[in-house]
């Protein structure tokens, strides 16, 4: 399907099928072909994108670069939400590119490259300072809109860009992984619970290391309103050593370079990571054939390029069972928590 141009209408309308509890097997089916060819036609918005970033004087050998194709379980989680709602045809992050630099002045510096790109959206751009405007949950970061409205596939489309600092990626690491082992939504704003309010609390932990040089415990703990969030601290921490330490590699060939593909594919229950180097040709249907198996949704996919294995270890710690300094911030400052 990917030599057809099929209109945004139909991919909105494909979006609507595929979540609608009234759509019969066929509609799925149908709407699932749709679907995966607007994922697909993302790769080349994607390539371009990771072009652009790897050109900039402003992005280093400091500075881990990765792109991804959104998961298609994640896009159905996202049009599923109720509480903010979306539209296929309008997601601007089917394609994403993540940036980790190693702290606020790089981010500055990084951030002021990306908005000179012709393709940089400043409109969309501009909504998405979660550094000056956190979520609620806690996490920051800046994320990049670019647009790209020459491309061979006919359509304009765009490409979101994660920016964060290393202690930034790593609170929101953490949360990935302890949604996992725990089977919590904090990534979805599922946070009124003592470990979202832990994951609160830790983020401005952060943010005021990184950005005062100084921790101010009293402002940390006025965010539970007086509710003592210790044990959730500590329980959080053990849950988090414990996932790291089940994280099992089974993957025998890891020598590759930043214009290889990865198929990265975690299994929670069994705590095993397989990487799988593939090149461009065949990775989106590899991906896609692999995300049709996981029938029961125990796999954890993601399809990215750009990283060598060691760069890939460090912008997806989450896989790789290390994210020994989010845990070792959190032990240095349990006072703050108390």
């Amino acid at each position: 399907m990917s030599g057809t141009r099929i209109s945004k209408t139909k991919v909105g309308k494909a979006g609507k099928a595929l979540t609608s509890p009234l759509s019969s097997s066929q509609e799925r089916t149908d709407a699932l072909a749709i679907v995966n060819y607007w994922r697909e036609i993302h790769a080349e918005a994607l390539q371009r994108a990771l072009g652009d970033i790897e050109g900039l004087g402003s992005v280093g050998s400091d500075v881990l670069v990765a792109g991804r194709i959104k998961k298609l379980s994640t896009i159905v989680d996202k049009l599923e939400r109720p509480s903010t709602p979306s539209d296929l045809q309008t997601m601007y992050d089917i394609a994403g590119c993540r940036l980790v630099v190693p702290d606020m002045r790089a981010l500055d510096r990084v951030y002021d490259g990306l908005s000179a790109l012709a393709a940089f959206d400043l409109a969309k751009t501009s909504r998405h300072d979660y550094i000056s405007h956190p979520r609620s949950s806690g996490y920051r970061g800046k994320h990049v809109i670019l647009r790209y409205d020459d491309l061979e596939c006919g359509h304009r489309l765009f490409v979101e860009v994660q920016l964060r600092t290393e202690l930034q990626h790593a609170w929101a690491t953490a949360v990935e992984m302890h949604d996992v082992a725990v089977k919590t939504r904090l990534k979805f704003n599922e946070i009124d619970n003592p470990a979202g309010r832990f994951f609160r609390k830790a983020a401005l932990l952060i943010a005021q290391i990184e950005q005062r040089g100084e921790v101010d415990t009293r402002a940390i703990r006025s965010l539970s309103e007086g509710r003592l969030e210790l044990s959730a601290a500590v329980g959080a921490v053990d849950a988090l050593e414990a996932a790291c330490d089940a994280v099992c590699l089974l993957s025998d060939d890891l020598s590759g370079c930043a214009s290889d593909y990865y198929l990265v594919d975690f299994v929670a229950e069994e705590q095993t990571l397989e990487l799988t180097r593939l090149d461009s040709m065949d990775a989106l249907a590899t991906y896609f054939e692999a995300e049709g198996a996981d029938n029961d949704g125990g796999r954890d996919l993601v399809l990215t390029r750009g990283a060598s294995y060691e760069r890939l270890a460090k912008l997806y710690p989450n896989y790789f069972g290390d994210i020994s300094n989010f845990v070792g911030l959190v032990k240095r400052h349990l006072d703050a928590f108390a």
